[in-house]
């Protein structure tokens, strides 16, 4: 029986990974690179965002300044304030599962909370948000979701854990939790005890099966 669901945010919760990297494209264009912003949502969805910038500067032999991912983060809030939404049938399946839920991203809290807020899903989780920045664990790490099972207070086999990028799917299925994928791209799967999602709505019918 699943006692407890542990949630992705960026590409599960909230549609934010694309917005972020049109915004990661424009501040990259006074460099001289002319980017694709869907091609690099699709090749570096669930990164940490400091190894996504990283590996752009090692292959075009850029060196950004000082203080670049904190401007990074500064336009990626303002883009969320007006733009942000969340995954189509989000809110309907947080507002019918009354079981206990919680945030498990790789992206810092400040990004978390400002992101939930304004898509108006906060109400759900409460404090239950565990970010790799302060928890020290980054996916695809597992150790991660581990903490936010134990910290919950539940056995981490009670709990589903559901991911939409191939790095998060990693840390889900190799935890112990009942692993979800919404697969959004036609990811190949390569863990057996994986459950395919087309849409976030369905999570609502898996929790009737387990």
């Amino acid at each position: 029986m699943i006692e407890c669901i542990l949630f992705d945010s960026d590409g599960t919760l909230v549609d934010s990974e694309p917005l972020s990297f049109e915004v990661l494209v424009a501040m990259l264009a006074p460099f001289g690179l002319d980017l694709d912003p869907d091609a690099l949502h699709l090749e570096y969805r669930g990164w940490k965002m400091g190894e996504v910038f990283e590996r752009i500067s090692e292959e075009h032999g850029l060196s950004l300044p000082a203080g670049f991912e904190q401007a990074f983060r500064e336009r990626q809030l303002k883009c969320f304030e007006t733009e942000l939404k969340p995954i189509p049938g989000v809110e309907e399946l947080l507002s019918g599962i009354d079981l206990p839920m919680a945030v498990v991203t790789s992206g810092p809290m400040p990004k978390v909370r400002k992101a939930l807020a304004i898509t108006g899903l906060d109400g759900y989780f409460g404090d239950n948000l565990y970010s790799a920045w302060e928890v020290g664990v980054w996916k695809p790490d597992p150790g991660i979701y581990r903490h936010a099972a134990a910290d919950m207070g539940f056995a981490i086999d009670r709990c589903l854990a559901v991911e939409d990028s191939p790095i998060g799917l990693q840390a889900a299925a190799t935890c112990g939790a009942v692993p979800v994928f919404f697969n959004r791209f036609g990811d190949t799967v390569e863990y057996k005890n994986v459950i395919e999602i087309a849409a976030m709505k369905e999570v609502a019918g898996l929790l009737a099966e387990l």
